[in-house]
């Protein structure tokens, strides 16, 4: 960490890690060759507890990002641009998540899980860039 805002740009990374885990296993578990076939008992917990906090790192994910900007901006005086697309890309998924919850609709609903997984991806590879500069 050579940065003031490092430690929450860390743990802000951590949480992106833990929310892509439920997408990656949500995509195994929904293989064509796994229908029918028995879960492992350990991915099943481990499915179940991601599913469980998911809400949570998502909001720790979300504060986490907005206090590594306000230190950064603060200490930089800049943010870079893959910073400052992963923060967006972060804030559009949790909007498009908040949106998908409020919605009664079950069509409007699935359109905004739709979107929210979108951006689950788009989020990740923004992350990627950010702190691999792959792109």
């Amino acid at each position: 960490m050579n940065t003031v805002g490092g430690i929450f740009g860390e743990i802000t990374l951590i949480c992106i890690v833990f929310l892509a885990m439920r997408l990656i296993l949500k995509t195994i578990l929904n293989l064509p060759g796994l229908q029918g076939k028995p879960i492992p008992e350990g991915v099943k917990k481990l499915f179940q507890f991601i599913n469980k906090y998911h809400r949570l790192v998502g909001i720790v994910a979300v504060s986490t990002v907005i206090a590594h900007f306000v230190l950064q901006y603060s200490s930089l005086g800049y943010i870079p641009i893959a910073g400052l697309l992963a923060g967006l890309a972060l804030l559009l998924q949790a909007g498009a998540g908040l949106l998908m919850r409020a919605q009664k609709d079950p069509v409007k609903r699935k359109r905004f899980a739709m979107a929210h997984t979108i951006w689950g991806v788009i989020l990740v590879a923004a992350v990627l860039e950010h702190r691999l500069k792959i792109f």
